[in-house]
């Protein structure tokens, strides 16, 4: 080793000192060899056995699969429809989405605590209405900080679009929770009150459609009021009629609303309308009763319209060039069949082929196919306002003297009283889905 100099500095060294120094090449050393590169030798392979061990450990590690959302984070909901709703969205085609049993009204004359005997379906113009949202968490993380939120819109067909004026959205009020427990939680579901009450101006009809959303930080709504696409908002499309109860005005308005390009079609929902009345009226009672006995007819009671799984298709309504046409389906399906158009469906043969009328716009391509020469055979034509159509067509067709509860009841099935489930649906100009409504008629 070299000496270090009397002021303590490092000494210089000579290339040769220095190398001794590093241990590049010591003294008593044979030879020099340089550090290994970390590389491989190219001829090298593995030993018996480590290539299959490796091979299974990464087929095992890359096939499992990616946790679910509602595994790591808060998974927030406001069912569209019950029962089975998961939050799989879209729903629409097949299942409405717009018959949401988790907005629910009570009269702001019951101050008391939420109770489902005290549950309001029809709003009426003029009163004041508490609102309540029934949320859900079905994440295995606890909701922090749970937002809510509710509107009421002008009654129609739409799927969240902000730009249509007919369809601007005015705020009910909102509430915060401060936390929605986790799914294994008799917390996770809460309904909560709204900071205000839905005070229903007396010009309005009634039959708003209502809609809200859920939304917490660590699982926020996007912001569109789109309840066919986010589980973060639900919509109520929903006017419950019985009795005396005259359906005319809101028909009116429905009709009226049918674009000149789109597509109106008319399905009866069956059982659906059961679950339906159990989750938006609760315990209360009506004029027939409480809800809960309220049944729908059985398929051989119906009068009116074509079978097709789910329910029965109605009526399809659209513009044409002779004036609006609303087509009876009973009458369609019998026509395409004689000019072989389509081939009749047979019972307990055909389980597992889809009906045509089940598809959304199929009744209307039927139409297309069979010609404007049978538009007659098939219903009525109008050269009135589409909401006077839509009238004129459902009282011809079904033989109706007024537009009441009780009369439309009786049009469509033998005996009674029976609840049926009207769900109107609206395609736009570029055939897609917009939305509906959906009346139940009692009587």
């Amino acid at each position: 080793m070299a000496r270090h100099r009397d002021d303590q500095q490092h000494p210089v060294l000579t290339p040769k000192e220095d190398a001794a120094q590093r241990g590049q090449d010591p003294p008593g050393s044979f030879g020099h060899t340089e550090r290994p590169s970390g590389d491989l030798d190219p001829n090298w392979t593995p030993g018996h056995g480590v290539e299959d061990a490796a091979r299974e450990l990464i087929e095992r590690i890359g096939g499992e699969r990616r946790p679910r959302r509602e595994d790591v984070y808060p998974y927030l909901l406001v069912r569209a429809y019950s029962p089975g709703d998961r939050a799989v969205r879209p729903t629409w085609p097949s299942i409405p989405c717009w018959e949401s049993p988790d907005i629910l009204l009570v009269d702001a004359a019951y101050t008391g605590p939420f109770s489902p005997a005290q549950l309001v379906a029809s709003p009426t113009a003029g009163r004041r209405y508490r609102v309540f949202v029934r949320v859900w968490n079905l994440g295995l993380l606890p909701a922090v900080g749970v937002h809510v939120r509710a509107w009421f819109v002008n009654p129609g067909f739409f799927g969240g679009d902000p730009a249509n004026p007919a369809y601007q959205p005015q705020p009910i009020g909102m509430a915060v929770v401060p936390q929605l427990d986790d799914r294994t939680k008799p917390g996770a579901m809460r309904v909560v009150e709204l900071d205000r009450t839905w005070d229903v101006p007396a010009d309005l009809t009634g039959h708003e459609c209502l809609m809200a959303s859920v939304s917490c930080p660590l699982d926020e709504w996007s912001g569109a009021l789109d309840a066919n696409h986010d589980r973060h908002v639900a919509q109520r499309n929903l006017t419950i009629l019985a009795g005396t109860d005259s359906a005319k005005s809101l028909l009116l308005t429905l009709g009226g609303l049918v674009t000149t390009t789109g597509t109106l079609e008319l399905r009866h929902g069956g059982a659906a309308v059961t679950p339906l009345l159990k989750g938006v009226l609760g315990t209360t009672k009506t004029e027939l009763g409480a809800a809960a006995r309220l049944r729908p007819p059985s398929a051989k009671a119906l009068r009116l319209g074509v079978p097709t799984g789910s329910g029965q298709h109605l009526l399809t309504m659209f513009r044409t060039d002779r004036g609006w046409l609303v087509a009876d389906s009973a009458k369609l399906w019998d026509v395409a069949v004689e000019l072989g158009v389509v081939e009749r469906v047979r019972p307990g043969r055909d389980r597992q082929r889809v009906h045509p009328f089940a598809r959304p716009l199929g009744t209307r391509r039927l139409i297309e196919k069979v010609g404007p020469e049978r538009f007659e055979q098939l219903g009525v034509l109008s050269d009135a306002e589409p909401g006077d159509a839509l009238l004129e067509g459902l009282s011809r067709l079904w033989n109706l003297d007024g537009l009441d509860a009780q009369g439309i009841a009786r049009a469509l099935a033998e005996g009674g009283p029976h609840a049926h489930l009207l769900r109107f649906s609206h395609t736009d100009a570029k055939r897609q889905e917009s939305g509906g409504y959906s009346v139940t008629v009692v009587g």
